[in-house]
């Protein structure tokens, strides 16, 4: 029996082969590798295993085995009935066929280390200026016995609760950490025993002025007026008020920025008591607030926070050169040197103090000799200054070789009327010169010295020669000349009487001095 031919059956097979051979023909350059620096997805090749390569259109008849039968052929084919099948499958990351996404682990946040606070404990959290603080207080309130707070036109006084709990409400503003204005209202419930314990509350509502120290633990005063009253809605003779005058001490402990706990006293006077006095109520109360420390918003830092007066982009209230355009964080120039001693601040320890180290600090000197600590030997005892090893900055005394020398040398003759030393003085010249050698930083003054008898200006000529002939035979014994000063006084110091040939033998002499 003769059957149509199927038109879309033979175009649908056709067009499967052909979608079946271009696959096979290409199946790994199909999809483009990721780019390099592409590290999230991953494209896997299982080398081809993921393909069907039958796809050349052939019969697979004669691979099948004897025992098989193959597949029952399609009568209304052209070419006796040979029949094609195209299968085609692309695998990304493997035979499911997924692209694997590989997940970035999250670097975990770094914890910044706690700043440990190295203030003082009274030091830290201090009041400052423009502080709103808002709290409550509990307490007690004693009430004065000659109160006048109820209805004089109902009755007598009625009795009530002498001491009764005290709740309430506070604010204040401290524009600065001494002086500020404070608020508070509260009630201390009651009852009376001769209205049938009818219950009442007394209230309070004042305003003052508070003064405190800007410490953690800073005491308070207040000062101020406002009114007292007693009010029930179950006896109409529970009802009166009075103004009062009212002041106390406390004192306040800021636990942090934000939160401080309070104790205050406060004495309440009123005048109009029931015997024409004054009444004098009490109250102890605990507290605590919370601190809003406002200069972030307002105030002079709130504006310098907000103003660059040099335009170095750092704000005046962070700029320690404010009027100064700035290079390093401090926003002051990288040269300044405000001690000008040639040690730019940012490098110097000790910026507004002159210092010749190189850190730009002063060297210290302990012992205060002027002789600096780095070249002083004995960094706590002062030098005394005496000609003699004044450099090494420790007190000492003169050797007796030095000594021996001070003062009148005896053993130095001049002829007569002539500045030539006499052969007889070399031994002692000699002497003086060895010792020099011995103590090199000692230093002397030579004066020489006439009688009266002769001419004045002649006799200082004469003395000033003679000192000068000593110092020249020192120098030429190895002694530097600048270790030696010389001086002539003439006749204007005598040491004895210049009528006696004795006297005025003595006045002719030489003097050393050490010098210092």
């Amino acid at each position: 029996m003769a059957h149509p031919r199927n038109a879309v059956s033979d175009s649908s097979l056709a067009l499967a082969l052909l979608l079946g051979l271009g696959l096979a023909a290409a199946p790994t350059s199909t999809f483009a590798a990721p780019d390099d620096d592409d590290d999230d997805l991953v494209l896997e090749d299982d080398d081809d295993e993921g393909y069907d390569d039958d796809l050349d259109g052939e019969d697979d008849d004669e691979n099948l085995g004897d025992d098989d039968e193959p597949e029952e052929e399609n009568p209304f084919d052209d070419d006796g009935g040979s029949s094609a099948s195209a299968s085609g499958s692309v695998s990304l990351g493997g035979a499911d066929g997924k692209a694997k996404r590989t997940k970035k682990k999250r670097k975990p946040r770094e914890k910044k280390p706690k700043v440990k606070d190295e203030r003082p404990f009274f030091e830290r959290y201090k009041p400052t200026n423009h502080m709103l603080n808002v709290g409550g207080y509990i307490g007690v309130f004693w009430r004065g016995n000659n109160h006048g707070l109820f209805d004089r036109g109902i009755g007598p006084q009625p009795q009530v609760d002498r001491s009764n709990l005290s709740l309430g409400f506070r604010l204040e503003y401290m524009p600065i950490p001494y002086v500020g204005l404070g608020f508070e209202t509260g009630g201390m419930p009651t009852s009376s025993p001769s209205e049938g314990n009818a219950r009442a509350g007394f209230y309070t509502a004042r305003v003052h002025v508070v003064g405190s120290l800007p410490y953690r633990l800073a005491p308070t005063l207040a000062v101020g007026g406002g009114g007292i009253g007693l009010r029930s809605r179950n006896s109409d003779i529970l009802n009166g008020s009075d103004g009062a005058f009212h002041w106390g001490p406390g004192a306040k402990f800021y636990i942090n920025d934000w939160v401080a706990v309070r104790v205050d006293g406060r004495h309440i006077i009123t005048g109009n008591g029931i015997d024409n006095r004054r009444v004098h109520h009490g109250e102890l109360l605990f507290g605590a607030e919370v601190n809003l420390r406002l200069t972030k918003w307002v105030g002079a830092d709130y504006r310098a926070k907000r103003t660059d007066s040099d335009g170095d982009t750092i704000a005046d209230y962070y700029d320690e050169c404010p009027d100064e355009p700035g290079g390093d964080d401090n926003g002051c120039p990288l040269n300044r040197d405000s001690d000008n001693d040639g040690v730019a601040d940012r490098r110097d320890k000790c910026p507004n103090e002159w210092g010749d180290s190189a850190n730009g600090c002063p060297v210290p000197d302990m012992d205060g000799d002027g002789i600096l600590d780095p070249d002083d030997e004995c960094e706590e005892q002062a030098e005394n200054y005496n000609g003699f090893d004044d450099t090494d900055g420790c007190p000492d005394e003169l050797p007796e070789e030095i000594t021996q020398f001070e003062g009148v040398v005896e053993g130095i003759y001049f002829d007569s009327g002539r500045s030539s030393i006499r052969r007889a003085s070399r031994p002692t010249l000699n002497e003086v010169a060895d010792v020099m050698k011995k103590y090199p930083s000692v230093k002397v003054s030579v004066t020489g010295h006439t009688d009266s008898k002769g001419d004045h200006d002649s006799n200082v000529s004469l003395s000033q020669a003679r000192a000068d002939a000593v110092r020249d035979y020192l120098v030429d014994k190895g002694i530097e000349e600048s270790r030696i000063t010389t001086d002539g006084r003439g006749p204007d110091e005598p040491i004895a009487d210049n009528k006696t040939k004795k006297g005025r033998s003595k006045n002719r002499r030489i003097e050393f001095k050490i010098l210092q």
